[in-house]
């Protein structure tokens, strides 16, 4: 998933043909990591359920369901705001950015939840390794922090990206 929010961040600043190349990697990046989500979410829903467990019990599977279900949802907007695709001209022009707008924060959203379920886990007797496990949460937290600031950098308006000036309101056309 963070492959695929870096590669989101990246195509911001290409158009054209390779922009549409970039957004195809990204989509493909992202659909490899459902996968993996889903797979591990049919493991753990398996065991589960050979083990007579309830569901759904610890802060960990709930973040974990949510990250799913958003994992889920969220490739169809992106889907719909591609605008290669003509969906998103389906929509009134003025909630078209709005919708681009809307897949970029709520992916980072799902990411972030990814990353806090993935935190919520290691601390579980079954998995906490002591200073291990400490040096993997700091980790995943310095991941989490470069990411978010890679991605603060690219939004418009900041200072850092294309000196302050305004990006395309329709977050490009393609």
């Amino acid at each position: 998933m963070t492959e695929g929010i870096v590669a989101s961040i990246q195509f911001r600043s290409i158009d054209g043909p390779e922009r549409v190349k970039a957004i195809w990697g990204h989509a493909l990046l992202q659909a490899r990591a459902f996968v993996c989500l889903a797979i591990g979410f049919g493991v753990i829903y398996r065991n589960k359920v050979l083990h007579g467990k309830p569901h759904f019990v610890s802060l960990h599977a709930k973040f974990g369901l949510a990250t799913l279900i958003l994992s889920t949802l969220l490739p169809l907007w992106g889907l719909v705001s591609f605008r290669r695709l003509g969906i998103i001209q389906r929509f009134p022009e003025r909630l078209q950015p709005v919708i681009k707008m809307l897949h970029r924060r709520l992916g980072l959203l799902t990411w972030l939840l990814a990353l806090a379920t993935i935190e919520l886990a290691l601390p579980h007797p079954a998995v906490n390794k002591g200073l291990l496990t400490r040096a993997w949460q700091a980790g995943v937290a310095v991941l989490g922090a470069l990411v978010l600031l890679l991605g603060w950098k690219s939004v418009p308006g900041h200072a850092a990206h294309k000196g302050g000036q305004p990006d395309d309101t329709m977050a490009k056309t393609v």
